[in-house]
């Protein structure tokens, strides 16, 4: 078929484009750029002046929440104390740490130094100066009176031996305590958590934001110093940091201006021309047009020259587009419905035959397979169920649509790796976290279980390596005819569930299965009830029967159902334990355990997370009955407790830790039970009796003001002069003259 008409048309109307096409951008862009360069230029600056507000506001936010925390946190200034520590105090630093840091916008570290012993207290680990990573920052900005500001990037990690550091940028703050001691908190700020928050202002990829120190490095890319002339910068104030928006250059529309007002005339000469030209070409070419169009409909003539004079919607080439649009759409109609058909008959046949509800012999198979596009001809046939792990949490950080889209790469992945080894693989969804695939061998893939379980770990790899998700995958056994199919997939969904003791991200086949032990958990429930007792006692070997049944456990075949026994009736234990104790426990347990253990017993997947969490609520349960069974007889020791520090008030060393040693009991449990009991705090106390004593001297007696401090426990008589003047209103000295009673001589 020759395509006369079509080159004709071709080399008519092409120069005629070119040229028309070409004076109106020009002509467009010579009278766009003078109206629109000024303006983008001023919104460019505008842009870069709220990214720099913007970035100004959290650092100071940051700032001001660390001071606030550093001067007013009643944990955060304990670390700096100088009384002794134990595991559980660092652990609440650390938490009012975490806390602290959730509350910056920016992704960050964060840690707390001691100059007194030269340690450090990070978010995550305790360190040494020694072994800390930062500690050549650490040592500099110590040294200096006061750290100014926020300092340049510089590299940052973790430990001394992570390799990896990051760029961040500092801010060093000090405070000096009462006790004398320095009390410093550092806060690093990720340089990429940033410069992501500043880029999400932009919404294409041409826009691009920097920011430079004060010697002009840049931040994210220090090789490049130089940015663009045409760059709009902005320097802050409160950091020295320039700001700047690496976009289209401005400069750029400039070019077109310096076209001559004769040029413009001469293209709108041009278009005239090539006006005319269209219509004369048109007149040329329309016959070809007007034939074809009468073939489609030999009315349309006629139908033409009747509209004549009025307003027509007859068009020739909107004819023509129906025309094919109409023999398009009913071959894509029907091909659409093939393919959906297709679709869903292989769908329903796969899962009519890993249910068991459909036996089909070989020959029938041959006759259904090969229209599916399933494989007709085959000599294993293997079933594998497929697993997502950890779903709650997966349904609970995904919206639907991310949801269905990795479900999508989850399915096509398996796909993928089994077609690049020469397998026949069909997938199916069977539940919203599980889904199923039928695995076709032949005679090269031998061995058949090596094959099936090499591709099953490379896929898993390969979705622990690229997806933010991990899969467990069971493997069935290896059949000759898909009749036997249901039993391969029962075995594959059995082996699966064995997650429960190996872990999440595994494959799990026989060979695996049968390295655990078949027998029940039923003898591990009755161990239960001692646990539970020793728990309750305070009896610290409660943790070694725990995790004797932990490793019990992890010895046999213990599939979700049977965690899930396990867990509920370690509730029931606990709860039964719980209730028959005080209506405080029993409260305290609706509140704060009953809903955390529920969900622990219905979410937890794998033995390994069952024991990390629930073992953490046993601890804390633990701490209560502990402080239960002090509280007991909490009212005499507090009771002799004031009676100590009536007799040793003038003791310097007296404190809280002293008192608490000689009492036999954690300082943080002693202080809780004193002012529970006397309704005072210890130190009120101590502060009170001291003053007290120290007030009755000052009145009845001529003694130096230095030895009635030394006598009611002051080393230092300048302590003793703010505290006795915060308690009465005046200084001891000025106290003496205004309340001391005349002697007679």
């Amino acid at each position: 078929m020759k395509l006369n008409w079509y080159y004709r048309m071709m080399l008519s109307y092409t120069p005629i484009f070119f040229v028309v096409i070409s004076s109106v951008i020009i002509v467009f862009f010579t009278t766009l750029n003078h109206q629109s360069e000024n303006r983008y230029l001023e919104t460019n600056r505008s842009i870069v002046a709220q990214m720099m507000k913007n970035t100004e506001v959290n650092l100071k936010l940051i700032e001001r929440n660390s001071v606030s925390a550093l001067l007013t946190d009643q944990h955060i200034n304990d670390f700096f104390s100088p009384r002794s520590k134990v595991v559980y105090d660092y652990f609440v630093i650390q938490k009012k740490l975490i806390d602290l840091k959730s509350s910056f916008p920016f992704a960050s570290s964060i840690y707390l130094y001691d100059e007194s012993n030269q340690t450090i207290l990070s978010d995550s680990n305790m360190h040494t100066l020694d072994a800390f990573a930062d500690r050549s920052f650490l040592e500099k900005s110590v040294n200096r009176p006061e750290q100014a500001g926020w300092t340049e990037p510089r590299d940052y990690t973790v430990s001394t031996t992570d390799r990896n550091g990051q760029k961040v940028v500092s801010l060093m703050k000090k405070y000096n305590y009462s006790t004398q001691q320095i009390g410093i908190i550092v806060i690093n700020i990720y340089v990429s958590s940033m410069m992501e928050y500043l880029n999400q202002f932009s919404d294409d990829d041409v826009t691009k934001v920097h920011i430079q120190d004060s010697d002009g490095n840049e931040f994210h890319n220090p090789v490049t110093n130089q940015l663009s002339t045409a760059n709009v910068q902005t320097v802050s104030d409160y950091t020295g940091w320039a700001y700047s928006v690496e976009s289209v250059n401005a400069a750029s529309y400039s070019a077109l201006s310096l076209l001559s007002n004769i040029w413009i005339i001469l293209v709108l000469v041009i278009i005239l021309l090539a006006l005319v030209w269209f219509t004369i070409i048109t007149h040329v070419h329309y016959k070809p047009i007007h034939h074809l169009v009468e073939k489609i409909d030999p009315t349309f003539g006629s139908r033409k020259r009747a509209s004549s004079g009025i307003k027509s919607r007859l068009d020739e080439f909107n004819l023509i587009e129906s025309a094919l649009d109409s023999l398009l759409q009913k071959s894509m109609d029907y091909n659409s419905l093939q393919e959906a058909e297709a679709v869903h008959r292989k769908r329903i046949l796969i899962q009519e035959l890993i249910a068991g509800q459909r036996v089909i012999g070989g020959a029938e198979w041959r006759k259904h397979a090969a229209p599916l596009g399933l494989p007709a001809d085959y000599d294993r046939v293997c079933a594998l169920s497929i697993e997502i792990d950890r779903y709650h949490a997966f349904s609970e950080n995904y919206k639907p649509g991310d949801q269905h889209l990795l479900k999508y790469i989850v399915e096509s992945a398996i796909g993928e790796f089994a077609s690049e080894r020469g397998i026949s693989l069909y997938c199916v969804w069977t539940e919203q976290h599980q889904a199923a695939a039928v695995v076709f061998l032949k005679e090269a893939h031998q061995p058949y279980d090596d094959t099936v379980r090499d591709l099953c770990i490379d896929y898993r790899n390969w979705i622990h390596d690229n997806l933010e998700l991990t899969v467990s995958v069971g493997i069935g056994i290896t059949k000759e005819c898909v009749t036997q199919l249901a039993s391969s997939y029962r075995n594959a969904v059995s082996n699966v569930k064995l997650k429960a003791v190996f872990g999440t991200n595994y494959v799990i086949d026989d060979r695996l299965a049968q390295e655990k032990s078949d027998a029940g958990s039923y003898a591990i429930m009755g161990a239960i009830p001692e646990m539970i007792h020793l728990l309750r006692k305070g009896e610290d070997n409660w943790r070694g029967k725990f995790a004797q049944m932990v490793n019990e456990l992890q010895n046999i075949r213990l599939g979700r159902s049977e965690l899930f026994t396990f867990m509920t009736g370690l509730t029931q234990q606990l709860e039964k334990e719980i209730t028959s104790i005080s209506p405080d426990m029993e409260q305290l347990w609706e509140e704060n355990y009953r809903h955390r253990v529920e969900s622990l017993a219905g979410q937890t997947e794998t033995l390994s997370d069952l024991n990390q969490d629930m073992k953490a609520i046993l601890e804390e349960l633990a701490q209560q009955w502990n402080v239960q069974r002090e509280s007991n007889s909490g009212r005499s020791i507090a009771m002799r407790m004031k009676s100590y520090i009536d007799s040793h008030y003038a003791d310097p060393g007296l404190s809280l830790v002293g008192v608490s040693d000689a009492f036999a009991m954690p300082s943080t449990n002693a202080s809780l039970l004193f002012k529970k009991e006397t309704g005072e705090k210890f130190i009120d106390y101590v502060l009170k009796v001291r003053l007290e004593h120290a007030r009755k001297l000052l009145v009845d007696s001529d003694e130096a003001i230095q030895a009635i401090a030394e006598k009611v426990g002051y080393a230092h008589v300048l302590s003793f002069h703010r505290a006795f003047k915060k308690a009465y209103g005046f200084p001891p000295g000025e106290y003496r003259v205004i309340y001391r009673t005349p002697r007679t001589r």
